[in-house]
C-alpha cells in the first residue's frame, strides 16, 4: 500500500455522496488501520470569534471563516505554517496543531497563512483504498497554495486542473507543461 499522507484527495466527478461531492481533502494520515484528512473547500457559517468561547474558553476577536474538515466529530485544528507552534509536519513547510495551547497562541496571534478547521474525514482499515479502486477520488501531491486557497467553489476545479495536467504529463512523458499552451 502506498499512503496518501501529504496528497491531496479530490473527489472525482463521479462521486455524489452528499458531503463528499466536489471535496478536496488534505490527507494528514494513511495507514493499514485507516484514513484521516481534513476537507479544505466546506466552510461553516462560524468565524473563530464565533467558537473561541466555547471551544477555547477564552474570547478572540478575528472573523476567520471556521472550515468543516469533515463529517466525523473532531477537535479544532490550524494547518499553518509556523513550526515553533506545530504539532506535526504536513508536508515540508505546512504544519498541523490540535495541542489547545499551540491552538490558541495561534488564534492570538492571528497567523497567516492559516486554515482552522473543526472535524474530519475518516476512513476504516482498508475503505479509502476500496473507494479508490471503485474510482471514486483522484490524487496529486498536496501543496500549500491549495490549503489556503481562499475561493472554496472554485478549489475543486483547480484540484482536477492539476491532476489532469499531472496524469497528462506522465502520459507524455514530459518534465514539465506550461501554464499557456501558446508557450510551445
Amino acid at each position: 500500500m502506498t499512503s496518501l499522507k501529504g496528497r491531496l484527495l479530490i473527489a472525482a466527478p463521479s462521486l455524489r455522496t452528499p458531503f463528499f461531492e466536489r471535496t478536496v481533502i488534505l490527507m494528514l494520515e494513511h495507514s493499514e488501520t485507516g484514513a484521516m484528512g481534513l476537507v479544505l473547500n466546506r466552510e461553516t457559517n462560524a468565524s473563530v470569534s464565533d467558537i473561541a468561547e466555547q471551544a477555547l474558553d477564552e474570547s478572540l476577536p478575528w472573523d476567520k471563516p471556521v472550515s468543516l474538515g469533515g463529517p466525523v466529530p473532531g477537535p479544532l485544528m490550524v494547518l499553518h505554517t509556523r513550526a515553533d507552534l506545530s504539532d506535526a509536519e504536513v508536508i515540508p513547510g505546512l504544519y498541523s496543531s490540535v495541542d489547545a495551547e499551540k491552538v490558541r497562541a495561534l488564534l492570538r496571534d492571528l497567523a497567516e497563512p492559516s486554515r482552522v478547521v473543526v472535524n474530519y474525514a475518516g476512513w476504516g482499515p482498508g475503505q479509502l483504498e476500496n473507494e479508490i479502486e471503485e474510482e471514486s477520488w483522484l490524487s496529486c501531491p498536496a501543496a500549500a497554495e491549495f490549503v489556503f486557497w481562499s475561493r472554496n467553489d472554485d478549489l475543486w476545479h483547480a484540484a482536477v486542473r492539476e491532476v489532469s495536467s499531472n496524469n497528462l504529463t506522465k502520459v507524455l512523458g514530459l518534465k514539465e507543461i506550461p501554464s499557456d499552451p501558446t508557450w510551445n
